[in-house]
């Protein structure tokens, strides 16, 4: 069993490092073939591509986690089919109205514009069919999709600009980015092959489901927007303080960094989640509490050691590729790393909260994040230029781990207190 448990923590890793490394390939690319200012335009259309699922989400990706942790594959499916049937009729209505708009307002609707609705439709089926996977304990399957999805076709992409020139464009960025679902969904059918699949077809549409956990969820919407905001609501304020070339400064180094912060999010924090859920469903603060220290420490260690080696990795790649508007800008790569590692270890805290299931705690100080990402990065931008980016990073990381670190050492103990009253209580009546 621990020989198990190893194998699949290092193919975690392993898929993660691989997506990483192939990330670091396209943000290299990117930079020293399409220019500065298309790596600013791929930096806000990632933004836009990454708000659509949770601003159409309505918060029910996670209620959907918590609801088919443990159930069995045709319950599951039954949910997520529900939950997909919302997300095809609110990207639908979402897109007429964004097309509508654009019309109404004389914006030309070119290929870029295109390219991105569409990663718009796929990012959002992903990130709803990926967040089940690993409430069904299907981590290894669900990591290996998001490989195929995000990382494997850049060297493709990268090979084939090299033998032909006109490739090089933002245009087949996204272009390429698209045809990486072909192999995405048959790799969906092969991983869910056991699934009672005609069972799940078959099944109705969950309408009282839906409408009860929409009714419910509007909290953990606008903490979802939230989470989003405070992942890219910083690059358009540097849009808009510094102007597109610098915001692509920042998004390069930005890639790196929130590379880093996925891998760690994905082959630990999220396969942590029916570790900690389960432990505090046992009724067991020791319990709990022990699988919180276990996953915090596996954070801490494993988000250093991988940030110490993307520092040095970038070094070297960008003296060997003579990058030279990009090294003057060191210092602000390593604090946006070490707001990386910290917000991994945040991340991990916000599962802690919602274990407990304190859905406020947690919905709010992701509220409270991303109005503070975006004024203490206005004011940084101000004072100090394109530095002051990574000083705000650094700094609201750090407000937003603590606060999270305080409610769950405050719920902890509140917890811990209540089952000892209980204790004492069934020992006296005996």
């Amino acid at each position: 069993m621990w020989f198990l448990t190893k194998a699949k923590s290092l193919t975690h890793v392993g898929l993660r490092a691989s997506a990483l490394a192939f990330r670091f390939g396209l943000s290299f690319y990117i930079v020293k073939f399409l220019g500065l200012e298309a790596t600013g335009l791929y930096g806000l259309a990632l933004g836009v591509i990454s708000l659509i699922p949770a601003a159409i989400g309505w918060g029910m990706n996670y209620f959907v986690a918590r609801d088919i942790v443990g159930q069995m594959p045709a319950l599951a499916g039954a949910t997520v089919k529900s939950r997909l049937f919302l997300t095809f009729l609110s990207l639908l209505v979402t897109s007429v109205i964004a097309i509508a708009v654009m019309l109404g307002t004389g914006v030309e609707f070119t290929h870029v514009y295109l390219l991105i609705f569409v990663l718009c439709w796929l990012e959002t089926f992903a990130m709803d069919i990926h967040i089940p996977l690993i409430a069904q304990e299907m981590a290894v399957e669900a990591n290996v999709i998001i490989f195929i999805r995000s990382a494997l076709w850049v060297p493709f992409l990268v090979g084939l600009s090299m033998l032909f020139p006109a490739l090089r464009s933002i245009e087949w960025v996204f272009a390429f980015w698209i045809l990486a679902y072909v192999p995405t969904i048959l790799a969906l059918f092969y991983f869910l092959r056991h699934w009672p699949m005609r069972e799940i077809a078959k099944a109705p549409i969950r309408g009282e489901w839906l409408r009860m956990r929409l009714k419910g969820s509007w909290l953990i919407y606008l903490s979802d927007i939230s989470l989003v905001g405070l992942m890219y609501a910083d690059r358009y304020v540097v849009n808009f303080v510094l102007g597109l070339t610098l915001t692509g400064i920042y998004t390069f180094f930005w890639s790196l960094t929130n590379a880093l912060q996925t891998l760690i999010t994905t082959a630990v924090v999220q396969t942590a989640m029916p570790i900690i859920f389960k432990a505090f469903n046992s009724g067991s603060m020791v319990e709990w509490r022990s699988a919180m220290r276990q996953q915090f420490i596996k954070t801490v260690l494993m988000s250093t050691v991988l940030g110490t080696s993307v520092l040095v990795g970038a070094e070297v790649l960008m003296h060997v590729m003579n990058m030279q508007q990009l090294l003057g800008h060191r210092l602000l790569f390593i604090l946006m790393l070490l707001a990386a590692i910290i917000r991994a270890c945040s991340d991990l805290l916000n599962v802690g909260l919602t274990s407990m299931k304190k859905d406020k705690h947690y919905a709010l100080t992701n509220l409270f994040g991303v109005g503070l990402t975006i004024g203490i990065a206005y004011v940084m931008l101000n004072l100090f230029g394109l530095i002051g980016a990574g000083v705000a990073a650094l700094l609201t990381a750090l407000i937003i781990a603590g606060t999270r670190g305080l409610f769950l050492f405050h719920f902890e103990r509140k917890f811990r207190s209540a089952t000892s009253n209980l204790n004492a209580n069934e020992n006296s009546e005996t």
